[in-house]
């Protein structure tokens, strides 16, 4: 059974949008969380965040920041959709430890899904 292909529109579409937003709003973030704090270039003159050139803010930080956080939303959707199908289908009669898998993928998909999963890999607590 491919689990993949019984995913709902409806749920691909949610799931892209809401995504989309959290990588728009980890673009916000960083341009604010940046904006007046000091960098210290190579040869030890103090830059700000300011002076940087557009392209630089976009590939450094912007870029990165909007995929990282769109794939750990995508992540999340993912694995509460498997929690429920291992929760509501026979395939929970496959896998023997199928109570600790669905209770893992169900506490990644709400962390991933609320848009707090690439905090917590960046914290080191998911290794």
């Amino acid at each position: 059974m491919n689990l993949l292909n019984q995913i709902p529109n409806w749920y691909i579409i949610i799931g892209i949008i809401w995504s989309t937003y959290q990588g728009v709003r980890g673009i916000i973030e960083h341009r604010l969380n940046y904006e007046h704090q000091l960098f210290i270039s190579e040869n030890q003159t103090v830059k700000t965040f300011k002076e940087w050139k557009s392209w630089e803010k976009w590939f450094i930080l912007y870029v990165h920041d909007f995929v990282f956080r769109f794939i750990c939303t995508i992540s999340g959707f993912t694995a509460l959709f498997l929690a429920y199908s291992l929760t509501f289908t026979e395939m929970k009669c496959i896998i023997p430890d199928s109570p600790g898998l669905i209770t893992f993928l169900f506490l990644i998909g709400i962390i991933g899904v609320g848009g707090q999963l690439h905090y917590v890999i960046l914290l080191g607590k998911v290794h």
